[in-house]
């Protein structure tokens, strides 16, 4: 069985109307039930993965009191004045570590597989985002870089709080790599678990701000652009605003919210790994369904802001991207980081590759 030919840089840039028929993974009953029960999950998983490269995760580890404090520190932290929010300014990028702090509207434009430069400065011209974002690593491994934060005194308990989120989402995020590995099959279920030994992964409270319609509407501006995770596992929390739009292979879907639910997709890391048998989608991020939809709309009228928190699970810096054990036979999706260069290509060099085009 070889590769499909679905290319994700060349897809139809058009928006339906149904929403992507997403199966749900309830969690509690692929941890905890009995083995039917495990196992029916683990398959709904594995084919959800298989299929779109998402599912609905519910009854997480995290509490959803937790979830909803969380969406409360984005909105306090984003309402602050600028000039406060820069006091924790992203600096200029070198490498995946300083991807830390706050990120006005204008710093990064996200790209999908554009590695020429001059490729890169024609579609970062004709793709602006509007979104501004704050970006955290593991502050509580020293051999990582520290994260860049607000002073205490401008917003009391953003950090303490953030501290004890990273934890709760790190847990989740291990107990799911467990599942994975059961759900591939390895001899070794833990072995995802071991790539990531040191918790190197990443965090983004994400902004989209009140926008007029007609940009959105009209597809000449979108919050996020089209683009393929660059990890392992992605843990997406999302608000009660939609907006997110996946690639199904012939169109993009709305993927509404679901309250109580955690959206989980795959990385290019984890589509190298499982070489194409899961599939790290394209996804945006654009107006609410009923809004682009309309065929007639106010052009004064506007969407509101919407809210998101995505955790990124990744591999240690130094760990090669390559097939696991038992998974040599090809999937059905031509994985993201198979091209034109080594294809043995480490974690950090393959952040490297995309967060410079990102930030270019």
């Amino acid at each position: 069985m070889g590769y499909s030919n679905f290319n994700s840089k060349v897809v139809e840039d058009v928006s339906m109307e149904n929403p992507i028929d997403m199966p749900v993974v309830d969690f509690e009953a692929m941890v905890n039930g009995s083995p039917e029960e495990r196992t029916k999950q683990m398959d709904v998983l594995d084919q959800g993965f298989m299929t779109y490269g998402f599912v609905y995760l519910s009854n997480s580890s995290i509490p959803q009191e937790m979830v909803d404090e969380a969406f409360e520190w984005s909105k306090r932290l984003f309402a602050l004045p600028v000039d406060v929010k820069l006091k924790a300014k992203h600096p200029a990028y070198e490498t995946p570590y300083s991807h830390r702090g706050y990120a006005p509207q204008g710093v990064g434009r996200t790209t999908q597989l554009l590695f020429d430069a001059d490729e890169i400065e024609k579609a970062q011209k004709a793709s602006a985002e509007i979104k501004e974002t704050f970006e955290l690593g593991n502050g509580a491994n020293s051999e990582l870089v520290p994260n860049n934060w607000v002073p205490e005194a401008d917003l009391p308990g953003f950090r303490a709080f953030h501290e004890r989120w990273w934890i709760e989402c790190k847990n989740q995020a291990e107990s799911l790599l467990k599942c994975l590995g059961e759900a591939l099959n390895l001899e070794d279920k833990d072995l995802l678990c071991k790539f990531e030994s040191q918790n190197d992964a990443h965090m983004s409270l994400m902004h989209y701000p009140e926008i007029s319609v007609e940009p959105l509407h009209s597809g000449k501006q979108k919050r996020l652009n089209a683009h393929s995770d660059y990890g392992c596992l992605t843990m997406l929390f999302q608000g009660k605003v939609g907006g997110l739009e996946v690639h199904d292979g012939e169109a993009y879907k709305p993927l509404v919210p679901k309250h109580g639910t955690v959206i989980l997709n795959v990385g290019d890391m984890l589509e190298r790994q499982t070489n194409g048998r899961w599939k790290s989608s394209l996804h945006r991020v654009v107006a609410p369904r009923e809004i682009m939809m309309q065929e007639s709309y106010d052009p004064k009228g506007t969407v509101i802001d919407r809210f998101s928190i995505v955790y990124f699970s990744q591999p240690n810096a130094d760990v090669i991207i390559d097939t696991l054990p038992g998974c040599q036979e090809p999937g059905k999706w031509k994985p993201n980081m198979i091209g034109d260069w080594d294809e043995k290509i480490t974690s950090y060099d393959w952040l490297h590759k995309r967060y410079t085009a990102e930030f270019h």
